[in-house]
């Protein structure tokens, strides 16, 4: 049998794509390689998998749009590995600027829609490319994801699904989501374990809140209100918090900002992706990210002023609308 290597997005639709897949394909993780991984990170594990993957073994991308920076890079790559006869299948519901044309023309099979979550892509689409049944727990895994990942919260699950895949951090942060996607595979939605991680996980979120408001620098402009905070490891997410900064400062834009320049854009009634596309990311209208370079100045100060690096943010933010608007 094949080999299968599977890189997908660190968030809960990048777990529940990996479950679904291996259902659908009849696989385990015994045999097949899982890698977590970020859009900006994507053309980097590429390209450190080329020497390491052989002939006719199946790479499978889930939930993962490139940047408009390593696009490029990424065709090239996946031409690479189509010339050592490795089939690559890649399930996506972001939004591409060439709806995935020149991964297309090098012999990648592409399973973009938009109209659903990427766990919700992979079980439509892989269900076909397998010929299997979606059974009933496949169909419950689709709407409790999707309900948390586009944001409509209207599964009773998706809170709880959403909070917990954010319960481990660092080293020990790939191994809990390989735990997770065995207890999809095994049919397991939710169990003690996962309960006992939720209420660890919501105590550490309640003061996560206290310190990342502290952060807060709010401006408008052209009667765009954007407000920006700064985050570090651990609970709160950045949707729960776009989510807080959104309602309570009847925001425009909230920007989820980290020391290493990653920031997440979140928004009600404007289309972020357009500023994330931008600035070098992309996403979703409602939900997108992208990675800047901060001066070493703005790092080193903010340190001891966290407010200064908020203010970076948000100017980089107004920077993209006077282009875009």
């Amino acid at each position: 049998m094949n080999h299968l290597l599977i890189v997908t997005h660190t968030d809960l639709d990048g777990v529940g794509g990996v479950a679904a897949y291996l259902r659908l394909a009849g696989r385990d993780l015994s045999d097949s390689t899982v890698i977590f991984s970020e859009p900006y990170e994507l053309h980097r594990i590429l390209e450190s998998l080329i020497e390491n993957i052989d002939r006719g073994d199946k790479l499978v991308i889930i939930d993962l749009g490139p940047n408009r920076e390593n696009y490029e890079t990424i065709v090239h790559l996946a031409k690479r590995f189509i010339e050592k006869k490795v089939e690559m299948e890649w399930y996506d519901h972001h939004i591409w600027e060439d709806n995935g044309d020149a991964l297309k023309s090098v012999g990648v099979k592409m399973f973009i829609d938009r109209e659903t979550c990427a766990t919700g892509v992979v079980v439509k689409y892989a269900s076909k490319v397998y010929n299997n049944v979606i059974d009933s727990f496949l169909d419950e895994l689709v709407k409790a994801v999707c309900a948390a990942d586009l944001w409509k919260w209207d599964h009773y699950m998706a809170p709880k699904l959403f909070r917990v895949i954010g319960t481990e951090k660092g080293s020990q942060s790939d191994e809990w989501k390989l735990k997770i996607i065995e207890k999809f595979l095994n049919g397991k939605l939710w169990d003690e374990e996962l309960q006992g991680k939720l209420e660890s996980y919501v105590n550490k979120e309640l003061k996560g809140y206290d310190k990342v408001l502290r952060t807060l620098y709010l401006k408008k402009y052209k009667g765009t209100t954007i407000v920006s905070v700064v985050k570090s490891r651990g609970p709160p997410a950045n949707s729960l918090i776009g989510a807080l900064l959104l309602s309570r400062f009847n925001a425009d834009i909230a920007v989820i900002g980290r020391e290493n320049g990653a920031m997440s854009l979140r928004s009600r009634n404007f289309d972020v992706q357009k500023v994330a596309s931008f600035l070098g990311g992309g996403g979703h209208p409602r939900a997108a990210g992208a990675k800047i370079k901060v001066p070493f100045i703005i790092r080193f100060l903010s340190k001891f002023y966290p407010k200064l690096l908020s203010r970076y943010m948000v100017h980089r933010v107004i920077a993209a609308l006077k282009q875009i608007l």
